[in-house]
């Protein structure tokens, strides 16, 4: 294990022991998949017939992904979670699968954590109004003989949320995203606000983007914060006595506010 390896691993047993003050909501992206690295290979200008068979496929790690789900596993061992949702995705769930089995705990499934637009403008005040539920209105989520060692379908979402409806421009899919972020805040305060539980979300870039600008009611201040989630990347918002939040942790690293 290298030096970095190792100041991350104590730096994460530090923070997990620290006194709890309220609701600590932590949040894992995924580990490189193929679909991740499509672009670099393009770029490469290697005939596509030459590719490893990974790149381009979102339900397959790379082998960096992989070496990623490793270390993301010992990091996620210095906490104690009071809950874990995860994301549909596979690529989401089987980034947690083996901490969860070494641990023995389930995680529910949410597909309110998936993937979608709103990265950048999920706080705009120009977005329009969704014109129809999506939410537990599409396919149903099924879970095959090994998830269901450590995945548990959440009462009322035993289907994925819906496309969003055809012809949506980008601002309207962006309102939709916002909508099914907003739900899964509501059933975390629902279920957890007030307390000093911990729990862990696991998802995607955008969209954890998303949840996390909806959490704090504005976007975190830096370059660090503004490149986006990096693969089994955390961050981490605590609740305050107000019911506001604050971001303590990005990307592994203990966060600040960036001066004026």
């Amino acid at each position: 294990m290298n030096l970095k390896a190792i100041l991350t691993l104590v730096f994460f047993s530090v923070f997990a022991n620290m006194a709890n003050a309220g609701l600590k909501i932590y949040y894992i992206r995924h580990a490189e998949g193929g679909h991740n690295v499509k672009k670099a290979w393009e770029e490469k200008g290697v005939p596509e017939s030459e590719w490893p068979a990974y790149v381009g496929d979102p339900n397959v790690f790379t082998p960096k992904g992989l070496s990623q789900v490793a270390s993301a596993t010992e990091k996620l061992k210095q906490y104690h979670f009071d809950f874990v949702a995860t994301s549909n995705a596979w690529r989401a769930h089987n980034t947690i699968a083996p901490y969860l089995l070494e641990t023995n705990q389930k995680a529910e499934v949410w597909p309110e954590l998936r993937e979608g637009k709103g990265m950048l403008t999920i706080l705009s005040d120009d977005l329009p109004e969704v014109k129809e539920e999506i939410l537990n209105k599409g396919e149903a989520i099924e879970l095959t003989k090994g998830e269901e060692a450590y995945l548990v379908i959440r009462p009322g979402a035993e289907n994925d949320y819906k496309k969003y409806p055809k012809g949506s421009t980008e601002d309207e899919q962006v309102a939709y995203m916002k909508h099914v972020s907003l739900h899964a805040i509501k059933m975390i305060e629902e279920r957890f606000g007030g307390t000093d539980k911990s729990i862990l979300l696991a998802g995607h870039n955008s969209s954890g983007v998303s949840l996390m600008k909806l959490f704090l009611k504005k976007a975190p201040t830096g370059a660090a914060a503004r490149r986006g989630i990096s693969n089994t990347g955390i961050w981490m918002v605590e609740q305050q006595e107000d019911g506001s939040y604050t971001l303590k942790i990005y990307n592994d690293e203990p966060y600040q506010e960036e001066s004026k």
